[in-house]
């Protein structure tokens, strides 16, 4: 679906059922990646800025949105994260990985999530580490809120000050995602094929 198509879509909704679905849409993309909660985003901040809706209940919803699905993730890798590791103590789930999470999040962590959310391609697994290292769960939900707040941010913010440009504004971000995307990717990729060759020396 376009950036158009998502426009008019939300216009034939009235203003309480376009902020759910906007809020639903930051909660989802935690879940599921792929969704395209940044577009569904801009979309509502363009609403906003035809006065359909409202920036500031707009900002609030997807913040809180979006903070309720990294805080699933998190859960869920605090309560089941680190049983990965001690059934499946080989390949990719060794224990000396787990010792390594804890340890980046012990010297990091704050940082790690401030950025998280602007990181594209790694925000999910950024709030499943952050629950498998036990970081605190206050900690855990400032820092993280601090993420959202800016990123929303820069994006409602964004399509407040460009307004009629909101094409390039739409350009920008899926360009810097699909970059950091591709940059992920390939740190990924390179990783598993250390840890390949490491179990292969090893076996």
């Amino acid at each position: 679906m376009s950036f158009e198509e998502i426009i008019l879509y939300l216009t034939t909704k009235q203003a309480i059922v376009v902020y759910l679905i906007l809020a639903f849409s930051a909660f989802i993309e935690n879940i599921f990646p792929p969704y395209p909660s940044d577009l569904i985003i801009l979309a509502g901040a363009f609403m906003a800025g035809t006065g359909e809706i409202n920036y500031i209940p707009l900002f609030i919803v997807t913040t809180i949105g979006g903070l309720a699905g990294a805080m699933v993730l998190y859960f869920f890798g605090y309560t089941k994260g680190r049983l990965f590791f001690q059934k499946y103590n080989r390949s990719y789930f060794k224990l000396e990985y787990l010792a390594k999470i804890e340890i980046w999040f012990q010297r990091w962590g704050n940082m790690i999530l401030i950025l998280s959310r602007i990181v594209a391609g790694v925000r999910s697994l950024i709030a499943i580490a952050a629950g498998i290292a036990k970081v605190p769960a206050p900690r855990m939900t400032f820092f993280t809120l601090i993420s959202f707040c800016l990123w929303y941010g820069i994006l409602i913010g964004g399509m407040y000050l460009v307004k009629s440009n909101w094409l390039e504004l739409v350009r920008l971000i899926k360009s810097y995602e699909m970059l950091v995307i591709i940059f992920s990717a390939i740190i990924v990729t390179i990783w598993l094929i250390i840890i390949y060759r490491k179990n292969r020396v090893r076996g």
